[in-house]
């Protein structure tokens, strides 16, 4: 586990993405985003309230937009990889099947 006073000592910077994820209808989809939020390195994470996302469902999938703000200390594309192996792969969060981020969207918000 990471504690927050190691964090400070190191030098990271705070990175944002998007990131779309496929769940299955048999889950609840708030604990589905609550799982990602204690996953290392993730600091934040906002569900972005889409239509088109919506209609996409279906009896056995749905559909989010999750906007994540991260830690990166190395590069922030492997970051975000080693997020979505551990989401994925590592913890296996129940219920979630699909964890595609949209690598175009990744912004510095800070550095520390």
């Amino acid at each position: 586990m990471i504690k927050l006073s190691n964090i400070l000592l190191e030098s990271a910077n705070l990175y944002s993405i998007d990131v779309l994820i496929k769940t299955s209808t048999d889950i609840n989809k708030v604990d589905v985003y609550n799982q990602i939020r204690g996953l290392s390195l993730v600091v934040v994470v906002t569900v972005e309230q889409n239509d088109f996302l919506v209609g996409q469902a279906t009896d056995k999938f749905e559909y989010s937009l999750l906007h994540i703000k991260y830690l990166v200390y190395d590069e922030p594309h492997a970051d975000i990889d080693l997020i979505k192996k551990d989401a994925l792969i590592t913890t296996r969060i129940e219920g979630l099947l699909q964890f595609i981020p949209r690598y175009k969207t990744i912004k510095q918000k800070a550095k520390y």
